[in-house]
């Protein structure tokens, strides 16, 4: 019988091999690799470098890492190598799925002047010659509208933040009309050129793209028991941005973690995730959810913590209707002495990527965060979000709160 030594788990390889083995294996992790990796994040001036090295790697070196793109190939194969230094248990988790995203658009043109426009992610392009109309308002946005038959020919939406960002459609229209994001510093010309019923002309263009792949990346440390925490981060950026606050910054904590945890035995199982195609309706949390739910081990998920952009601000924004969670959270900030608030949402904590694990009955938390506003979310889904934007002090914030929370979990 041929063996694949490299298709098999770390546990069947032991029990083929012996004792010997295991306690080559087992020593090897735990005390070589594990207590090198975890010396890589051992105090803040360390995790200062770590954190400047991989956001080079990972937004300023590959630039934008969208979903199913040879950029986030690159970097997923950054981050399993990294999850290598110190976890026994790292695979991709592997999928296709079909996608479509712009691959030109124009400027929107009123009265002749040029403004800036972002197409939706996942849209409808324009016909070849584009659309032309009337400009007018629309609910809280604007709209290009056919003179003759009074139909929306395109619809704009409006950044709150600041500059243009990909477009997100109404609920009240039609599915098939091309939807663009326009900058909050263009209002009042839009404003001024809708009550003027400008003619108005825009055009964008669609490719459909078949079997994409997906990768996601997950690391195990195995603990005394099945009980599991379980921390999901996601990777890829949207197509128009090196995505360093949204998520690379994340990530990277998340790691930072593992390095960390890999040092201590510890009584739960630890899962890292790092997640493909969160920008793109979460179909990778989906993808690794739904091989739990097959192999019949979602039931063994106790808490699940979804990391995404934990460095707009140094006030970490927490949503969970679990009030022990927040509870803890708020307590780590005051005996650590952590002179930023948490903010406490409503949420359940079941979003984006942690809604495929609410299965599990987990206590769940979100974690997003505030505090620099006019200075990080301006960059927000834009080509500007590079790795001299991350405020490292938030990246040390939520390591320090984190890998706290999860040694108190893991005491309970």
């Amino acid at each position: 019988m041929m063996i694949n030594y490299k298709k098999l788990q770390r546990a069947e390889f032991i029990k083929m091999t012996g004792g010997l083995a295991f306690l080559m294996l087992s020593n090897k992790w735990s005390f070589a690799e594990s207590s090198l990796s975890s010396e890589l994040v051992s105090t803040a001036q360390k995790r200062q470098e770590y954190t400047i090295s991989l956001l080079k790697q990972l937004v300023t070196d590959i630039g934008p890492r969208a979903s199913g793109s040879k950029a986030y190939a690159k970097a997923a194969k950054i981050v399993l190598k990294e999850m290598q230094r110190s976890l026994p248990e790292v695979n991709y988790d592997k999928y296709e799925f079909d996608d479509w995203g712009p691959i030109s658009s124009s400027d929107l043109i009123v009265a002749g002047q040029h403004i800036e426009a972002i197409p939706q992610k996942r849209g409808y392009g324009t016909p070849a010659e584009g659309v032309k109309g009337i400009f007018a308002k629309n609910g809280s946005g604007y709209a290009i509208i056919d003179e003759q038959s009074a139909h929306i020919q395109a619809y704009f939406s409006v950044n709150q933040y600041g500059r243009a960002i990909a477009g997100s459609g109404s609920g009240n229209l039609d599915k098939s009309v091309p939807v663009f994001g326009l900058g909050k510093q263009d209002i009042p010309l839009l404003d001024r050129m809708a009550k003027n019923k400008s003619q108005a002309w825009i055009k964008s263009e669609y490719k459909p793209i078949h079997k994409a792949p997906g990768i996601n990346v997950i690391g195990r440390i195995p603990g005394k028991s099945k009980s599991e925490i379980l921390i999901i981060a996601h990777l890829d950026s949207i197509f128009n941005t090196p995505g360093a606050n949204d998520n690379a910054a994340s990530v990277i904590v998340m790691l930072m973690l593992a390095h960390a945890a890999s040092a201590r035995q510890s009584n739960h199982s630890l899962t890292f995730v790092a997640s493909d195609s969160e920008e793109y309706v979460f179909e990778g949390a989906y993808h690794y959810a739904n091989s739990r739910i097959a192999d019949n081990t979602m039931q063994d998920i106790k808490y699940v913590l979804n990391f995404d952009s934990l460095t707009y601000g140094p006030n970490l924004w927490i949503n969970s209707k679990d009030q022990g969670v927040k509870d803890m959270i708020r307590d780590i900030h005051k005996d650590l002495n952590i002179e930023s608030t948490p903010i406490y949402g409503e949420n359940d904590g079941f979003v984006m990527d942690s809604l495929p694990f609410k299965p599990s009955g987990a206590r769940a938390l979100h974690a997003n965060s505030r505090g620099y506003d006019e200075k990080t979310l301006p960059v927000y889904h834009r080509p500007d979000d590079t790795a001299d934007k991350v405020p490292l002090d938030c990246v040390e914030t939520s390591f320090q709160v984190f890998d706290e929370f999860i040694k108190r979990v893991d005491r309970l």
